[in-house]
């Protein structure tokens, strides 16, 4: 984080400046307290560091930086100490914590500095050597690098915001989505009485077309989840072979549509994992669905556990054009699509999300050629319950 070398940058500074004044003679016990209380707001800086963007936080990070100021100012000569530059780090350090009270940061500065010019009529100005001085020029850079650090905040605050927009329309399209999905199928189901035959046609469109949109919603939403680290894994003991049949029953219907021989193969023995099993089957149903879809009709797709080395893999085999080893290093990014990607829907999400899950749970997704031609799609998870196959 920038504020944090920041603030190492500050102690740095203060521990120069304080050589410098300690070896043109100043004041030793004076010079202590002078150099304890101009390192105390980077200190604070370091203890408030994980809990920044709260309000009460940045306000009391701001009000540190300025006590530290016009207490450093009014011990040096008050209005015409060097250090009052000091007093210009509080409406920098609002800028850089991205908020609008610059302004009035920047006022309650000038308020300190004549704070500091009055507490000076009756404190006795103290012998720092050249401290002030050298302390006034690392309070000028540091302001500089906390402007710096302001300018660099809109995008960064723009790109965030931006997601969490993303995430809020994901929301609140996937419940509209699922009640446009459950009435077009009691059309197609014809549950209150016949309708015609084009109506149950264009009601299959319907369901056909919103599933694929709701899935596009899902992975939006869990991809959001993981880039902001609020994706929790519920991890609990289960056999695998059980996800794997379940994805392979649900992915029939699409394979049987275009003449898919969808199979699988699984151990014997139970093949158990500790991990969140809804992610298990996310993966494979991005993993199978992605091989149904760009598989030609009368191909052949195959669904496979084992375990090697201690881990547990899950492959994914297809006859189809198979992935160009160029293209492997960047599939599974966002928004990244395969040469074939041209012919088939998709955004590229479904392998990101396979990929970004696989990571979760301390795995990785791999690309390779599948025996005789095609693709194989390889997801290498270490959670193999010891015994577990």
């Amino acid at each position: 984080m920038r504020l944090a070398l920041a603030f190492w940058f500050w102690l740095a500074g203060v521990t120069v400046a304080a050589a410098l004044s300690w070896i043109t003679g100043a004041e030793m016990r004076l010079l202590g307290g002078a150099v304890a209380l101009a390192l105390a707001p980077a200190l604070a800086g370091f203890i408030m560091l994980p809990y920044l963007g709260r309000k009460p936080v940045d306000t009391a990070m701001v009000a540190v930086w300025l006590i530290s100021g016009v207490g450093l100012a009014a011990g040096s000569g008050g209005a015409g100490s060097p250090l009052a530059a000091m007093l210009i780090l509080a409406p920098a350090m609002a800028l850089a914590l991205g908020r609008r009270w610059a302004p009035e940061a920047g006022a309650a500065a000038a308020l300190g500095y004549a704070l500091a010019a009055a507490l000076a009529l009756v404190e006795e100005e103290a012998a720092l050597g050249g401290f002030a001085e050298a302390l006034a020029a690392v309070s000028i850079a540091f302001a500089a690098g906390l402007m710096a650090i302001a300018q660099a905040m809109p995008a960064a605050a723009r790109e965030g915001a931006m997601e969490r927009r993303v995430a809020e329309v994901s929301h609140e399209l996937r419940t509209p989505l699922t009640h446009i999905l459950g009435f077009a199928e009691m059309i197609e189901r014809q549950i209150f009485g016949e309708v015609g035959a084009r109506y149950v046609e264009y009601a299959g469109l319907i369901r056909r077309s919103g599933t694929h949109l709701l899935g596009l919603v899902n992975d939006l939403l869990d991809l959001s989840k993981i880039e902001a680290g609020r994706f929790d894994l519920e991890l609990e003991t289960f056999d695998v072979r059980g996800v794997v049949e379940e994805v392979v029953r649900l992915s029939a219907d699409s394979a049987e549509k275009k003449r898919i021989a969808l199979s699988m193969v699984t151990p014997e023995a139970p093949l158990l994992a500790h991990a969140d099993a809804r992610a298990l089957k996310r993966i494979l149903i991005n993993t199978v669905s992605n091989a149904i879809k760009f598989t030609p009709e009368d191909g052949r797709v195959m669904v496979a556990a084992a375990v090697r080395d201690g881990v547990i893999v899950l492959e994914t085999i297809d006859s189809g054009p198979g992935i160009p080893e160029a293209e492997r290093a960047t599939l599974g990014q966002a928004y990244e699509r395969g040469s074939g990607g041209a012919r088939a829907e998709g955004t590229g999400l479904g392998l990101s999300l396979v990929r970004a899950l696989a990571a979760l749970h301390g795995g990785s997704l791999s690309f390779h050629d599948a025996p005789g031609g095609g693709a194989l799609v390889r997801v290498t998870l270490p959670v193999l319950v010891s015994g577990g196959s």
